[in-house]
């Protein structure tokens, strides 16, 4: 590529050595480099993306649906910019084609039978989540987790710490009340009306922000629709690079390397591992390969990422003794996206979110919700995301031909849950006032994934607290660690509180002690 650096031996142009390498900076990897360094474990994290500061002057992050060449992360190896599916055009992609090379926030990733987007910068995909933080139905949990993974302890101990250190809080009323949030209001009351349990959504917003977008002191971001698939200007929405991670830079033992792409990773005979990286700029030039080499190495990269490194390091021989089960039950966390056209209101002002309230099934094996978004859609259009669980899942593969990981994913494997999901959508749409509403469902054929899940499965790929079998000192802590679905809600919260139990139980493979209980409950320098 042009810009590229001559290499040293080995194609690489320096070495260095650390002790913990972390692999990607979302939920899972922000909660391990806190944890690390609340215990004094000095760590190092490596993110293919760049840092998206929130500044009070604003305009930090690219409003959806602009083309913005900040919005996209595009496929440097590609010939050209990536051939997106129609579900990504409808969002407002339809451009693309257009736009430069750039270490963009959406990472798309364009299947024969689905789109998947992600996020990349320094916080992972909570840049670009809608920060909903449901817990799971025990009984859907049980019948998804292994029974290993015991409910009643995440319930007492691990939820209710994410959630704190998430900074989650419930939806205010007061807010229902402004012309921001009249669909939030109609929403709230079509689930009423309906017969329909209205749970009011625990978010990872402040809403002492979202209040001052609306006086007037804070740039209008949340407020106005710019919350789902983007930043939030305002600093409204708590991404975790600015809780779990934020805390852990702050204690020094924690370094955070943005624009820095891993290729490759491999274990040596000393038993070592080593992580091929390339640092990038903001275009997606190679500045220099580096070689890290460390004693523990953490793949915390996401349901995409994390599971094609490992495919991809087994089948070269990179890893041989990762097992059978690296690279399945992927799956899509029974995404879905029905839309409800509202046939009593005109097109008006933006809508603002985050969602207010959602509703389950009567066996919390769906849930619905609804969030506000901007103009031209207004508050005519009331996009639902919903949940489901999968019937099956996909499985990463690595083609000798191409050296790359494919995923294999086929149509009809989220039957039951796109069934589920309109049940409840059904009943809520003749509610929406007068007229009620129209439902559609534009993904129905070619679904849009926004929470891979798998492909490096706990109590199969792993042990029951993240080990990945056959290479002692490698660990999957992040949402390839979910068993494709997290039990019909909105994924984070529950990846969080696996991951804090997993590291309850395995601090002492990066310590030279067992933690106690005074570690397990350390909050955050804010909280003290």
């Amino acid at each position: 590529m042009s810009g590229t650096p001559p290499t040293g031996r080995g194609g690489v142009d320096r070495e260095e050595s650390h002790r913990v390498v972390i692999i990607g900076s979302g939920v899972g990897g922000s909660i391990t480099a806190f944890r690390l360094a609340r215990a004094g474990v000095d760590n190092l994290v490596l993110e293919r993306g760049r840092r998206w500061p929130i500044t009070p002057g604003g305009g930090t992050f690219p409003w959806f649906p602009s083309l913005d060449k900040r919005l996209l992360w595009l496929d440097r190896a590609a010939p050209g910019p990536p051939r997106l599916p129609w579900p990504v055009s409808a969002l407002g992609s339809l451009a693309a084609s257009a736009l430069p090379r750039s270490t963009g926030l959406l990472d798309v990733l364009a299947h024969r039978n689905l789109t998947v987007v992600c996020g990349a910068g320094v916080g992972g995909g909570t840049l670009v989540y809608g920060a909903i933080l449901p817990q799971p139905g025990p009984d859907a949990f049980r019948r998804v987790f292994p029974p290993g993974i015991d409910y009643g302890e995440l319930d007492r101990t691990h939820f209710p710490r994410a959630r704190r250190r998430l900074r989650a809080a419930p939806f205010p009323d007061d807010l229902l009340s402004h012309p921001r949030y009249r669909t939030n209001k109609l929403w709230h009351t079509a689930l009423v009306e309906a017969g329909l349990p209205a749970e009011k959504v625990v978010s990872g917003f402040d809403f002492d922000v979202i209040r001052a977008e609306l006086q007037g002191t804070r740039r209008p971001s949340a407020t106005i629709g710019q919350y789902l698939f983007t930043g939030c200007d305002s600093g409204a929405k708590l991404s975790v690079d600015r809780t779990y991670l934020a805390e852990a830079e702050a204690t020094g033992r924690t370094v955070v390397r943005p624009l820095h792409n891993v290729t490759g990773i491999g274990q040596h005979r000393d038993g070592r591992y080593h992580v091929d990286v390339e640092h990038l700029d903001v275009r997606g030039r190679v500045l220099e390969r580096i070689r890290v080499v460390c004693e523990r190495l953490v793949l915390a990269a996401g349901g995409v990422h994390t599971p094609r490194m490992l495919v991809t390091a087994r089948a070269t021989g990179a890893l041989p003794g990762l097992n059978e089960f690296v690279g399945a039950q992927w799956g899509t966390n029974g995404d879905q996206m029905p839309v409800l056209v509202d046939n009593s209101h005109p097109v008006g002002a933006h809508q603002g979110g985050p969602p207010a309230h959602f509703a389950r099934n009567h066996d919390d094996t769906a849930m619905i919700t609804h969030g506000g978004l901007s103009r031209p859609a207004g508050n005519r259009l009331l996009v639902c995301p919903g949940i489901g669980i999968p019937d099956r899942f996909g499985r990463w593969t690595h083609c000798p031909l191409t050296g790359a990981a494919h995923l294999r994913w086929e149509r009809g494997s989220d039957t039951t849950a796109h069934r589920d999901v309109l049940d409840l959508m059904r009943r809520a749409a003749p509610h929406t006032g007068p007229d009620g509403a129209t439902l559609l469902d534009p993904f129905a054929a070619y679904p849009l994934v926004l929470h891979p899940l798998g492909g490096a499965v706990i109590g199969k790929a792993t042990d029951l607290h993240g080990r990945l079998h056959g290479h002692p000192g490698l660990y999957c802590l992040d949402s390839a660690l979910m068993p494709g679905s997290t039990a019909g809600v909105n994924p984070t919260l529950t990846i969080a509180a696996v991951v804090e139990h997993c590291l309850d139980n395995i601090m002492g493979d990066f310590t030279d002690r067992q933690p106690t209980d005074h570690d397990q409950d350390l909050e955050f320098v804010a909280d003290e």
